[in-house]
């Protein structure tokens, strides 16, 4: 990693927990939303940790999202729910959409639980993973404003609705967590800011050409889909599964008209939980695990992991070591922590 400073992840949570109450969180708000954010950076990805705690506190201070929202029932069946919020603070409603889903499951099997007018939620991965520590399979979907061109189009057209599942393991849950473009758009924010390039494939410029430089790709919002029409499929069907679902805005529809966008409330969450049938599910997820690392390697692509894995392994490396913020993200949670006069306090 490029240069960086290393904070404990207590540390970083509280340091989320007291700037959130300093923009007027209540505290049972911004405890969830403060252990669900720092664990993204304890995970490694930096693009949906800390980075996005300032544009929230923005979205606060200025009206824009709810930091004490209710979240008001609309129709109900007995292993589903359908919830509204107004422009909800993102992580802790995911966090209630995700419970409500598993209070279901334990129940019935199986539970449902979709909530509009939501607000970023930062990673699918912590919902999904938020089941598999309860013994759960779960399942979150969330829909996004227009972002990336649709296969066949010129024009940012499908949001890249990222979905997450998550399984349980008893040494280390299994957790896929996907966008539908070819790399997170944070990740390649983050790309462009350290000044690097990034594969072909994941984007084209201005002229519609492909191109390495992240700069060119965000400048002409022209990411490309995973799997090229495959992924623009399951963006489309995710933005059904969730804002069709659920009566919200449809991608095209966020940012437009004074409609919120994603991150301003104006996103859709799908929750889905399901309790397993039995006692053999780690066996099987550790046979399935075992398989694949007997597997014969390619060199050439690296280690084989499953899913979570690598955010598995990083977790426990920064629980031990410290979690390393990169330089400039470290700078600019330095300056927040000025504008709000709360302590960051980075390991020695």
């Amino acid at each position: 990693m490029a240069e960086s400073r290393r904070i404990e992840y207590p540390d970083l949570v509280r340091f989320f927990k007291e700037a959130l109450e300093a923009a007027g969180v209540p505290a049972h708000v911004a405890e969830v939303e403060a252990e669900i954010g720092a664990e993204v950076d304890l995970c490694g990805v930096h693009s949906h940790g800390v980075q996005l705690l300032r544009m929230a506190v923005q979205n606060i201070r200025n009206g824009t999202i709810d930091p004490d929202p209710q979240v008001k029932i609309l129709a109900e069946y007995p292993a589903s729910v359908l919830g509204e919020t107004d422009r909800g603070i993102g992580r802790y409603i995911s966090a209630m959409g995700m419970d409500m889903a598993m209070k279901r499951a334990e129940a019935y099997g199986i539970g449902c639980a979709a909530i509009r007018g939501v607000a970023h939620w930062g990673r699918g991965h912590s919902y999904a993973l938020r089941a598999a520590r309860a013994g759960m399979i779960g399942l979150a979907f969330t829909n996004a404003f227009a972002n990336f061109p649709a296969w066949g189009t010129r024009v940012p057209s499908l949001g890249n609705n990222p979905m997450a599942v998550g399984i349980p393991a008893g040494d280390g849950p299994v957790v896929l967590d996907m966008a539908m473009t070819q790399a997170a758009i944070g990740k390649v924010r983050d790309i462009a800011a350290e000044g690097g390039r990034v594969p072909p494939g994941w984007g084209l410029d201005e002229q519609g050409e492909p191109t390495d430089d992240p700069k060119a790709i965000l400048a002409s919002k022209r990411f490309l889909p995973m799997g090229e029409h495959k992924g623009s499929g399951l963006a489309f069907v995710i933005d059904l599964l969730t804002g069709g679902l659920a009566g919200g805005l449809l991608c095209f529809e966020q940012g437009t008209g004074g409609r919120p966008s994603d991150s301003e409330g104006g996103s859709t969450k799908l929750f889905i939980a399901i309790r397993p049938y039995g006692d053999w599910l780690h066996e099987q997820v550790a046979s399935l695990k075992a398989h694949l690392k007997a597997a014969p390697p390619a060199p050439e692509q690296g280690e084989a992991q499953w899913p979570g894995e690598g955010s598995f392994r990083r977790r426990a490396e920064y629980l031990e070591q410290g979690i390393p913020i990169p330089l400039k993200l470290a700078t600019d949670a330095e300056a927040l922590a000025r504008e709000l006069g709360v302590a960051l306090r980075w390991r020695v």
